[in-house]
């Protein structure tokens, strides 16, 4: 059914389903023309059918998609020294009134003072890297982000991503149909209306990127959809879709009716291989880096031995896109200070200080992300950043201990779904498991003691933009 295609490789005028798949970490394009599915190579590597979701903006704005968006903020970037300059940004006018001072003043008793506001800059930073923009479509509080000298709003972020797509869609001769886009059932966003955000920005998106005529369509159904394509139900039978991707966890119960797939209920929770990743870092490279070290700190008028306040970092850090931001001089002088300690204190520190100035942290996410992924196949891993000298063990047992918390969540959001659709997990005919974090060996183990002998792994990174081709010729028929 299914076969790799690349994008200049034929025009074809039939009739094509086009899905698109929007993923948090990795998109992908597929076509459909009522018989086989077939996958639009995006990057210029042997398994260019998935794309990372990145964009690089540079200083000039030149933007770069995909795996070049990666390698230019790479190669710009990591050990480049970070010098962060005082910028005046503006000045604060506060006025106070009924103080002790202020009594007798002909104002009415107030006091008014200025205040010029300063914010450190990376004067030389020669570009941005975006990452799970996804993430921010359904955030009311994020609605631009500061770029150099310019404000881009989070719709102009994704724009370029699915413009590179739709660019391979009109090399391939499929420029006229009317794609299906991914999207998952509950969009991250602490407000109740992260939903209608998050759909109105993708839909201005796909419409900036000339995909006017796209309709989202549900990730999971379109993952239960290409699997059932080639096994497909019996009549009044059911399949759960459990797609966990590197931002959520979407699931849906379908069901087999009048030879077409009904939805009984859908659920949607905001985790994912993001959040594993990163509590990886804080609990296994964080200790590397100098946390919990013990330092020499002055007091008064004596020195006392205190824990070196890692909390400072640790934000900036995990948040590897702002973590030049560690470079100011009062965090630079106190990990100066650590690092005089000497012994295995000094050394993490000195750890810590190549990571700041050298602008790793991005280096470190991608050394976890290898890292967790070997753990798919084998029970012992380790992440490795040669530029720090750092070599942390990884086991299963360990990655199991740090994501019991979200797989705790995962193991509710299967009762919520179930429940609303009302069936028994015995009932299920197959459950779908697809998603990058779907391989995790403790997520395989959940849904097998759920639902032992039906779970089947279906092509962790294409199955939903394959769905999405398969509905959107549906649609067009």
């Amino acid at each position: 059914m299914r076969r790799r295609i690349l994008a200049e490789s034929e025009g074809d005028s039939a009739l094509l389903g086009i899905g698109i798949d929007f993923g948090t970490t990795n998109s992908s394009v597929a076509l459909y023309d009522g018989e086989r599915v077939r996958y639009l190579c995006l990057e210029p590597v042997e398994d260019g059918e998935v794309m990372p979701t990145a964009l690089y903006l540079s200083r000039d704005r030149q933007a770069a998609v995909g795996r070049a968006a990666i390698d230019r903020y790479t190669r710009d970037n990591t050990g480049r020294t970070v010098q962060l300059t005082a910028e005046e940004v503006g000045a604060i006018t506060v006025t106070v009134a009924g103080t002790d001072q202020s009594v007798g003043l002909d104002d009415g008793g107030s006091i008014t003072r200025s205040f010029e506001v300063h914010a450190w800059t990376d004067q030389d930073l020669p570009g941005r890297l975006f990452r799970s923009v996804k993430r921010w479509l359904g955030s009311a509080s994020v609605e631009r982000v500061r770029v150099f000298d310019a404000h881009y709003r989070i719709v102009a972020l994704a724009t370029p991503v699915l413009a590179a797509m739709r660019e391979a869609i009109a090399a391939a001769g499929a420029g006229r149909g009317a794609p299906c886009v991914g999207r998952p059932i509950r969009y991250e966003g602490r407000t109740l209306d992260a939903n209608e955000i998050a759909v109105a920005r993708m839909t201005e998106a796909c419409r900036h990127a000339g995909l006017g005529n796209a309709r989202l369509f549900p990730e999971p159904i379109a993952a239960a959809t290409s699997y059932l394509a080639g096994n497909p139900l019996r009549e009044g039978e059911t399949a759960l879709a459990f797609d966990f991707g590197g931002g959520t966890l979407d699931l849906s119960v379908v069901e087999m009716r009048g030879g077409e797939l009904a939805l009984r209920a859908s659920h949607g929770v905001p985790i994912g291989g993001d959040e594993i990743d990163r509590r990886i870092y804080r609990a296994l490279v964080f200790p590397e880096l100098g946390e919990g070290a013990l330092v020499h700190r002055p007091v008064v008028d004596e020195w006392r031995e205190e824990p070196f306040p890692f909390d400072r970092f640790a934000d900036r850090l995990l948040n590897w896109a702002l973590a030049y931001d560690l470079n100011r001089p009062e965090l630079l002088e106190l990990l100066v200070q650590g690092m005089r300690e000497g012994g295995a204190a000094g050394r993490r520190l000195e750890r810590l200080y190549s990571v700041v100035k050298g602008n790793l942290s991005y280096t470190v996410f991608q050394a976890i992300e290898r890292a967790k992924l070997a753990l798919s196949e084998a029970d012992h891993s380790e992440i490795v950043v040669e530029e720090l000298n750092l070599r942390v063990p990884i086991s299963g047992a360990d990655l199991d201990r740090i994501a019991e918390p979200l797989l705790y969540e995962a193991a509710e959001a299967l009762d919520v779904v179930l429940d609303g659709a009302g069936v028994e997990p015995d009932r299920l005919s197959v459950v779908v498991r697809t998603g990058g974090s779907s391989r995790l060996r403790a997520v395989i183990r959940l849904l097998e003691a759920r639902f032992p002998g039906r779970v089947v792994e279906h092509d962790p990174f294409t199955s939903i933009a394959a769905g999405l081709a398969i509905a959107s010729w549906k649609e067009q028929s």
